[in-house]
């Protein structure tokens, strides 16, 4: 076995990014079509969708441990997730009390991770790196305004999360391209 037909196997699954960009973009259309029931139901699909991104990242991180630099990060966010989204369904009356707090942070969370993924994909030349980066800001610059005025009313909290969660879907599925772009650009090696 070569090194570049090792290369080319090692980036498996970069599509349950798509999927879990799909997720994030449909969670932030439906909060933002219907805010007052978006608030009501903001907890338990948010615990769905976090606990649905959390396996895909597990498996995701799983599959590409031997070449994926920094794979353990993408462990650690697949457990925390999956131990959030778990979490908010055993307690949904204390997730609405809650809710800005577990959205800001967790936007928060997952800003610094695509800004991680982004420097990761620099240190591999992918191109393009950069507006994934500005991505990962810009959803770091809404869950901070959601932590910063927890209790400007429901509109604002749906509207900002709503955002957010549309900015990471984005960010999230152009992260799987640049994935895919790798994976394409070492198998034209062989």
């Amino acid at each position: 076995m070569t090194l570049v037909s090792t290369a080319v196997r090692s980036i498996k699954n970069w599509w349950w990014f798509i999927i879990k960009g799909i997720l994030f973009i449909i969670a932030g259309v439906a909060v933002l079509s219907r805010p007052v029931e978006g608030y009501l139901g903001l907890s338990v699909l948010f615990s769905m969708i976090i606990l649905g991104i959390g396996i895909s990242q597990l498996v995701f991180s799983i599959g590409n441990r031997q070449s994926l630099p920094g794979w353990g990060w993408t462990l650690a966010s697949g457990i925390i997730d999956i131990a959030i989204g778990v979490y908010l369904l055993l307690f949904p009356i204390l997730t609405m009390a809650t809710l800005p707090f577990f959205v800001g942070f967790w936007l928060l969370f997952r800003a610094f991770y695509i800004m991680g993924m982004s420097f990761d994909l620099s240190n591999l030349q992918a191109s393009g790196w950069g507006w994934l980066l500005a991505g990962g800001i810009l959803l770091a610059i809404l869950s901070l305004l959601i932590l910063y005025y927890p209790a400007a009313g429901i509109i604002g909290i749906v509207g900002c999360s709503g955002s957010a969660f549309i900015v990471a879907g984005i960010a999230t599925i152009a992260m799987a391209f640049k994935f895919r772009d790798i994976k394409e650009k070492v198998k034209g090696l062989v």
